[in-house]
């Protein structure tokens, strides 16, 4: 008897170790085909534009923040291209921007000649080309002619609109209580408010009816009893109509909570029986996961447990959007939905006067956050020229995941309470379609094939009468730019200059040295520049013919600002020595320091110490070091320190010299620098010493590269006729201010331009060193 007991023991242990082991391997296989499949770096590109609606007089101004969305931080991505289509796809204009630690700026100038009509901006890398899915980010924007008039694009056209129906889970299952979301729209998204959609039976009997929200949206909880057929409604003397076609008899509901209980999401997953006897002998696992980020439960269903209730800490997921998957044992995908789980807002922006200056107004920001990157538009308070409303929280937390971006952002983030969570979950029940598919994710492993692209590269070869190619290296040097680099040759005569930043329309001179004296030696250099001129194989396409079945109607009685055509220039108030460098490609995005008399007599390495940086002192040597450590185990990183636009490879060149010896020094302690190198933080200095170019015109091989990164200009607002009529207080901008940085002390400043308005609409968007995004709105006092 001890002998069948230990037995049957024995039995029902190996058992149960073997279906441990079997469901440990399970979740292995699901968090290696999700590890594989975004295990390359996946960017996530955002753009704060100065607004949405533009004339033709005017420009768009924008800064563009670019994460890691692995570790949600700002990302050393280089080379951004943003692009400007039609409503037919039609490309109109194309700008490279240089990115720096994460953040880019440019403006996009219009012609007076564009039509009225709807545009959009696409902004992409070609390191995006390496992946299914699209991966760049679509902004539209509204453009008026004033010659054409303001046309109505929000306007609902019947002939277009539709009813879709999105079973919650992605199924509509058989003998189960079926949530099913709705959406009404048209060709461009437009949906009439409070649309009431009837539920009706086989007999066409009215079941139950409901109301669709502001955004079209809505949903229905169909009982197994109801006999559930279609859904109709009836707009303009136009019926709608909507049925399900795939009804399966196998498996599950997957219902989503997120808005009732604090801190908490609560999951409901609704199965019937045909599915508990076809997948008896099926392993479960529910996974949650943004990307790679993920855990995996398993549990299990029987015909006690038809329906079950799973509670999850919001405090343990990711913030920004989470899917939530049912995955059996032989990989198959049995439902799926997406949630959004809010970051928490540690602090708010401050805002308050400084001083005034004639037509100039100071303001100082404050915010508990050092280096904390900023942008700011400033409007009139009565403006109707930010419909769209674009939030850098939905633009990177939200809209990467999505293959319908979210519209009217506001109206979800602005102000975070229980009934705009309710209506943001709705949205995302009526998503018809997931950008990550599972079949795709457990049966690609996605490559390299497209560079991570750092710069422009130069390359070509030296004139092929020289002998002993490899003795010789060719030099370049941009004057605009502050570049002087050498570059070997090989044995073909190739040359290759990497990673250049050059702006537009730049004069470059390239010459041949002969080793080991450095003698320049005459003859014609061939070159060419790549890295600029990439496709991106997912660029903007329109949707089916908006177009072309609606005639949009003008608005007349809209008033619109007018222009001068000749700006009158006023006299340059001075009120600060300015930088002379503050312009070259990167330096905007660093704190730059005039060397002054109040800073000739400081010692550089005390300078240095108070702007960021760790300075050691031992036994007559000095080292400088940055105060972010990348990692546990690798040595503590250093700044990459540049001279005259020269990289210096040795710190005692560096340390050794005096603050007297520079005339600017720019620098940021948390600056990321791409490369194999342990570098983080960057330190930018000019000595008093100036270049003198001499004869460049006479010089055969001296360049104009006329298309390399867009220079950013500083921002100079659109000639106003007047700014004190209602054209201006609906349309016009009175401010914009980019590359704003919190500094050590926690405070920013900037000036706004005084155009006799008592307040202002003030938008302000940002990012922290640790990946939090700001998006706040307020109103600002001017007088």
């Amino acid at each position: 008897m001890f002998k069948k007991i230990f037995l049957i023991g024995l039995l029902v242990a190996t058992s149960l170790l073997h279906s441990q082991e079997n469901n440990d391997e399970d979740k292995a296989k699901i968090a290696t085909a999700f590890e594989d499949y975004f295990n390359l770096e996946r960017e996530a590109i955002h753009l704060h534009l100065d607004k949405s609606t533009f004339l033709t007089h005017e420009k768009i101004w924008y800064q563009g923040y670019i994460i890691n969305r692995k570790t949600k931080k700002q990302f050393f991505t280089s080379n951004v291209y943003v692009t400007l289509y039609d409503e037919k796809g039609i490309q109109m204009k194309e700008k490279l921007l240089f990115a720096y630690n994460g953040v880019f700026s440019g403006v996009m100038d219009l012609d007076k000649s564009m039509h009225s009509g709807i545009y959009y901006l696409q902004v992409h890398t070609n390191w995006m080309n390496n992946f299914s899915e699209d991966e760049s980010a679509v902004f539209k924007i509204n453009v008026i002619n004033p010659t054409e008039g303001v046309k109505n694009f929000n306007k609902v056209n019947p002939e277009s609109l539709e009813l879709f129906l999105n079973p919650e889970g992605g199924t509509y299952v058989n003998g189960i209580k079926n949530t099913i979301g709705i959406s009404a729209k048209d060709c461009r998204n437009n949906a009439p408010e409070n649309l009431e959609v009837a539920v009706r039976n086989s007999k066409d009997e009215i079941i139950k009816t409901v109301l669709l929200n502001t955004a079209g949206f809505g949903k229905i909880e169909i009982n197994p009893e109801d006999d559930f057929e279609k859904i109709t409604a009836t707009y303009q003397d136009k019926t709608l109509s909507k049925s399900i076609t795939n009804r399966e008899s196998i498996g599950f509901g997957l219902e989503v909570n997120n808005y009732s209980l604090k801190e908490k999401t609560i999951l409901k997953i609704k199965t019937n029986p045909t599915t508990v006897n076809a997948l008896k002998n099926q392993k479960l696992y529910l996974v949650v996961h943004q990307d790679s980020h993920l855990f995996i439960h398993d549990f299990g269903i029987d015909q006690n447990k038809l329906e079950q209730i799973i509670a999850l800490q919001n405090s343990d997921l990711m913030s920004g959007i989470n899917t939530i998957r049912i995955i059996d044992s032989n990989q198959k995908e049995w439902a799926h939905r997406l949630f959004y789980n809010p970051q928490k807002k540690d602090a708010s922006i401050d805002l308050s006067k400084n001083y005034r200056n004639e037509d100039q107004i100071g303001f100082v920001g404050r915010f508990p956050n050092p280096n904390t990157i900023i942008s700011i538009s400033i409007l009139p308070t009565d403006t109707k020229s930010t419909t769209e409303n674009y939030s850098i929280v939905a633009g990177l937390g939200i809209n990467p995941y999505l293959v319908e971006p979210l519209q009217n952002a506001n109206y979800y983030l602005l102000e975070q309470k229980r009934t705009n969570d309710y209506e943001l979950d709705l949205f995302l029940i009526n998503q018809a379609k997931l950008k990550y598919e599972w079949e795709t994710i457990k049966s690609i492993k996605p490559e390299a094939n497209f560079s991570f692209d750092i710069g422009l590269i130069l390359k070509g070869n030296i004139p092929s009468n020289i002998k002993n190619k490899t003795d010789h290296k060719v030099k370049i040097v941009s004057y605009k730019d502050l570049i002087i680099k050498s570059t070997d040759v090989n044995e073909k005569g190739e040359y290759a200059f990497e990673n250049l930043i050059l702006t537009d329309s730049t004069n470059v001179t390239l010459s041949v040295l002969k080793l080991p004296n450095f003698e320049e030696v005459e003859g014609k250099i061939n070159y060419q520049l790549l890295n600029r001129k990439k496709p991106f194989y997912k660029a903007f396409k329109p949707k089916p013919s908006c177009f072309d079945v609606m005639a949009e109607e003008l608005l007349s009685d809209v008033e619109l600002p007018k222009f001068t055509e000749k700006a009158i220039e006023l006299e340059e108030v001075i009120i600060e020595k300015k930088l002379t460098y503050q312009k070259a490609m990167g330096n905007a995005f660093l704190r730059g320091h005039k060397v002054d008399e109040t800073l000739e007599n400081i010692d550089l390495l005390s300078f240095i110490e108070r702007n960021g940086f760790i300075v050691q002192r031992s036994f007559g040597e000095v080292a400088i070091y940055s105060r972010i450590n990348n990692s546990m185990n690798s040595a503590r990183p250093t700044p990459q320190i540049i001279i005259d636009g020269r990289v210096v490879m040795d710190q005692l060149e560096f340390t050794s010299m005096r603050m007297i010896d520079f005339e600017e020094i720019y620098l940021s302690p948390n600056a990321i620098v791409a490369g194999m190198q342990n570098f983080s933080g960057i330190i930018k200095a000019y000595t008093k010493k100036t270049f003198k170019p001499n004869r460049i015109k006479d010089n055969p091989n001296t360049v104009m590269l006329k298309e390399a990164f867009s220079s950013y200009p500083s921002f100079s607002n659109a000639n106003y006729q007047s700014t004190q009529n209602s054209g201006f207080d609906y349309y016009g901008l009175i401010e914009w201010k980019p590359l704003l940085c919190v500094n050590d002390e926690d405070q920013f400043l900037f000036r706004v331009t005084d155009y006799n308005k008592p307040q202002v609409k003030v938008i302000i968007e940002g990012i922290t060193p640790e990946g939090q995004l700001i998006h706040e709105e307020m109103l600002m006092d001017m007088k």
